[in-house]
C-alpha cells in the first residue's frame, strides 16, 4: 500500500467510520462504508459489525484501489475523488462520472462504459485540465445526489452528509 492510497483511505474514514444500519439507506448494514452484501461477495465471511479497520483497508485496497485501476491515475486528487465516489456510489457509477467529466472537457471523447481501462487511463492521465476535471467530478456527483433525492424523498435525510463529499 502506498501513501496515496493511505490518503484516500483516510478520506473514506472521515465519512464512513462506523457501523450503520439506517432504515432508508439502500446499502443496508454497513461498516467503514462496506455493505454486508459487498463484503460477503468479496469473501468476508464474518458479521459486518465485526469487520475491522484492517479488513476494510484490505478490501478497499485490493478490490477498489488496485482492481479498479485507481492506482494508475497519475493525478492524486482525481484518483482519491474517484475512489471516494466508488465507495459511496459504486465503482461503475464513479467511473462513468470520471468519463463523463473528461468528455465535457475534451473534443476527443471516450466511451462511457464504467471501466477504467487503457483508453480511460490514457485520457485522464493526459488531460490538460486536471483541476477542472476534478471540479466536474464533484459537480456530477452533486447532481446525482439531487436526482436520488428527487426520485425518493426518503433519501433526503442523507443529502447533507452526501454534499460534504462534493467539496474541493
Amino acid at each position: 500500500m502506498n501513501k496515496v492510497f493511505e490518503k484516500a483511505f483516510q478520506k473514506i474514514l472521515r465519512f464512513e467510520g462506523r457501523y450503520s444500519n439506517e432504515k432508508y439507506d439502500h446499502g443496508g448494514k454497513t461498516k467503514y462504508g462496506i455493505s454486508e452484501k459487498v463484503a460477503k461477495r468479496l469473501g468476508y465471511d464474518g458479521d459486518i459489525e465485526d469487520l475491522t479497520i484492517v479488513d476494510a483497508k484490505e478490501i478497499y485496497y485490493n478490490h477498489y484501489w488496485k482492481n479498479l485501476n485507481y492506482h494508475k491515475i497519475e493525478d492524486i486528487d482525481i484518483a482519491i475523488e474517484s475512489f471516494d465516489q466508488a465507495v459511496n456510489m459504486g465503482p461503475r457509477t464513479a467511473t462513468k462520472h470520471l468519463q463523463e467529466a473528461y468528455n465535457l472537457l475534451s473534443d476527443n471523447e471516450i466511451e462511457v462504459d464504467g471501466i477504467v481501462g487503457a483508453v480511460t487511463l490514457d485520457a485522464i492521465n493526459n488531460c490538460p485540465h486536471p483541476f477542472e476535471l476534478l471540479q466536474l467530478l464533484n459537480i456530477i456527483q452533486g447532481i446525482k445526489y439531487i436526482e436520488i433525492v428527487k426520485k425518493d424523498k426518503k433519501q433526503k435525510k442523507f443529502i447533507k452528509g452526501w454534499l460534504k463529499r462534493t467539496l474541493l
